[in-house]
């Protein structure tokens, strides 16, 4: 798809002048009036130098139109040549002089035309017949062209036995001299040669150069085309464009005014929804990445339509996930840095630090970063402008700044969408939110639209449903309410993703190293709702979520913080009213047993943390519980697989033991029973690990792993 793209098409001459955004119309006056005097002893030969991209071609076309203005006083004939269109060294001075001879048949039928025609005809002639005579190239391969483009045939040229070239060439400049209307010659794109054919060029400009009334307009990159000479052997190649340039004129630098507008024009040229502030300081942060070195790095107009080009392309699937500053920063290192670009590719710690899978990474970031200083410098110094590219870095990276002892304006929050943050770098290298990552847009959306909630949940895997209710709390920070329509409900809803299917599935393939329990994340994230509303309003909620029969986990946690303090953990800003005690309580017990009734507890995403909390909070509905989940499920498996989770380690995962509270071991049933069922269970030469661990520790009495029944240390 191609809407919007540009193709850095060049100024026309038709409307150069009135589109000029680079203030070069004083330049472009300056070439034109010294081509207006073109001398008529001789030639004149202006060069129009710059590095490719930096808008060449449009300052021809603006030098054109100055020349071609009505009412000027001998209005020069303008043809224009295109080697690199040509193709083949050996043809360029062919296509070279027929060009011109064709724009003379064609612009001007005048006598002294025709004349001029006629003895260009009679030189070619002369030429041709010592085209074989060393030195006489480089003429001698295009004169029959040259009368092919004008229309004429040749005659024969036996009359031409021995030809004087130079009577003939003196024939050629006094006809140039009585045509008396000058002819400018626009060359372009001879950057875009091989070096043979810059070479052929060269020899071409200087072989005609000296005709009279004839000036030469070149676009170059001097330093390629000097380069090109060198690799060709010429002496002195640097001096000896000297040699046959009379006037060099290097296009002048975007000035400051004329970058920002640019950069400006091509910000209003993206479709609006690129740039609707989806994140704070959206438009601050912008600014901050152009002083900090963007206004730098894109020092020509060709960059300004790469970069942006690229803009078009990554900014759309990273809408919402990427704030749009770091998506510009990152294509403009894409463009203008490739070696930063493939070193940030390849190796991300480099400039983020420990990445979100990197458990087993025992470095701190700040190390990890600061290991990295040597590859990022070599990768700075390989770029055209290394300290705009270390300014951009820097304001991207602030990290990265403060490990090369600099200051950076730039900061890393996962919520505001910077590439700072290793999760969302991941996101905008992949340009995509994979199954793996969490959509930030579909946060948002969570929060602010209640008719999608079901639809985003549902697209959630169990790789990314925890970090997603994670994400939730630090979405929930920086809306700050806005745009949320039903509070309420919105924390009803998120307190009852943990009983959710797929965060079920998730907490039943093992716990992870680093990671809080679905309950914990969900209420921090119902929390940071309701940080900004009332404390009664966060005590009422905590009692409705609290009695509600499909949040048994969350409910759980709110009675262990709010009626055991000392069992407090993560989300203790969150309790229900102190008198609230008896009808949350006996609510929650009633809810608990309905779900055992139901086979629906051992189905909860932490149905042992349930039936501790029960055992300390209302231990007068543990027997009634334990005769349901027995009449559920005659063998218990379950009930202990969850009563029993004693502690998690790394190296072998969960082990299975009575609790250390003794007053607990006979709440559900008489502990002697307990043990005899344990027995029982164990004659069942069927069963296996974990739950046969988990029954060994009621008989032996010791804290063993499910993996393989091997004792644990407390």
């Amino acid at each position: 798809m191609t809407a919007g793209i540009n193709f850095d098409v060049s100024l026309q001459v038709k409307n150069a002048l009135q589109s000029d955004k680079l203030n070069r119309v004083g330049f472009a006056e300056s070439a034109a009036a010294a081509l207006r005097k073109v001398p008529s002893s001789t030639g004149l030969v202006v060069s129009v130098e710059g590095a490719w991209g930096s808008g060449k071609t449009s300052a021809l076309a603006m030098i054109e139109a100055i020349l071609s203005q009505p009412g000027a006083a001998h209005q020069p004939l303008i043809v224009h040549f295109n080697p690199w269109l040509v193709g083949e060294k050996d043809a360029l001075l062919r296509h070279f002089l027929s060009r011109i001879a064709g724009a003379i048949n064609l612009s001007d039928r005048s006598r002294d035309g025709k004349k001029v025609a006629k003895e260009i005809k009679a030189y070619s002639k002369a030429f041709d017949l010592v085209k074989l005579i060393p030195g006489a190239e480089p003429w001698t391969s295009l004169i029959k062209s040259v009368f092919d483009a004008v229309g004429d045939t040749a005659d024969s040229v036996s009359e031409y036995k021995t030809p004087d070239i130079e009577a003939y060439k003196q024939k050629v400049e006094q006809a140039l001299l009585d045509f008396k209307r000058p002819i400018i010659v626009f060359i372009d794109d001879i950057d875009r040669l091989f070096p043979s054919e810059v070479f052929e060029m060269v020899r071409i400009i200087k072989a005609v150069g000296a005709l009279p009334n004839v000036g030469y307009v070149l676009a170059w990159d001097s330093a390629y085309v000097s380069s090109a000479l060198d690799k060709l052997g010429v002496p002195y190649a640097g001096s000896y464009l000297d040699k046959v340039v009379q006037i060099r004129m290097p296009l002048p630098s975007l000035s400051l005014s004329a970058r920002r507008k640019l950069i400006n024009d091509a910000l209003d040229e993206l479709p609006p929804e690129a740039l609707a502030p989806r994140f704070r300081d959206h438009d601050q942060r912008i600014a901050g990445l152009y002083y900090s070195g963007l206004r730098e790095l894109l020092d020509q107009p060709r960059d300004m339509a790469r970069v942006f080009n690229s803009v078009r392309m990554m900014e759309p699937p990273l809408r919402g996930e990427i704030v749009f500053s770091d998506i510009l920063g990152l294509a403009a290192l894409s463009v203008k840095a490739a070696s930063v670009f493939e070193l940030l590719r390849s190796n991300p710690r480099l400039f983020v630090g420990r990445l979100v899978d990197d458990h087993g990474l025992l470095e701190k970031s700040e190390d990890v970063i600061k290991d990295g200083i040597q590859h990022r410098r070599r990768a700075y110094d390989a770029c055209s402008s290394p300290s705009g590219v270390q300014g951009i870095v820097h304001y991207l990276f602030p990290s990265v700044a403060e490990a090369e002892e600099s200051y950076a304006l730039g900061r890393a929050s996962y919520v505001d969408g910077t590439i700072a943050h290793p999760a969302r770098l991941a996101v905008a290298l992949q340009l995509s939110v994979t199954s793996g990552d969490v959509s930030l847009e579909a946060a948002k959306r969570y929060m602010q639209r209640p008719e999608q909630r079901i639809a985003i949940v549902g697209s959630l895997v169990q790789e990314n449903c925890y970090a997603f209710l994670e994400l939730l709390e630090d979405v929930a920070k920086s809306l700050g309410g806005e745009g949320i329509t039903d509070l309420n409900d919105l924390c009803m809803a998120i307190a009852g993703l943990p009983e959710h299917a797929l965060f079920v599935e998730k907490a039943n393939t093992g716990k992870e190293v680093i990671s809080l329990n679905a309950e914990d994340l969900a209420l921090r994230a119902v929390v940071a709702l309701l940080r900004p509303m009332e404390s009664g309003q966060m005590g009422d909620l905590a009692e409705r979520i609290a009695k509600d029969p499909m949040t048994l986990s969350c409910a759980a946690e709110i009675v262990t913080q709010s009626y055991a303090p000392q069992r407090q953990r993560y989300s203790e800003q969150l309790t229900a009213p102190a008198d609230a005690r008896e009808r949350v309580l006996q609510a929650f017990a009633a809810n608990v047993l309905k779900a055992a009734e139901e086979a629906r507890l051992l189905q909860m995403n932490n149905p042992g943390f349930i039936l501790w909390t029960l055992a300390r909070s209302v231990p007068s509905v543990c027997p009634a519980v334990y005769a349901a989940a027995k009449a559920v499920q005659p063998s218990l498996d379950g009930f202990a697989l969850e009563f029993l989770r004693s502690s998690w380690d790394s190296t072998k995962g969960q082990t299975y033991s009575l609790p250390r509270d003794d007053s607990l071991h006979s709440v559900y049933c008489p502990i002697e029973d307990f043990k005899v069922h344990a027995a029982s269970r164990l004659d069942d030469k069927t069963l296996e690990n974990p739950a046969k661990a988990a029954w060994r520790s009621v008989v032996e009495g010791k804290n063993l792993y499910g993996i393989d029944g091997s004792a644990a240390n407390r």
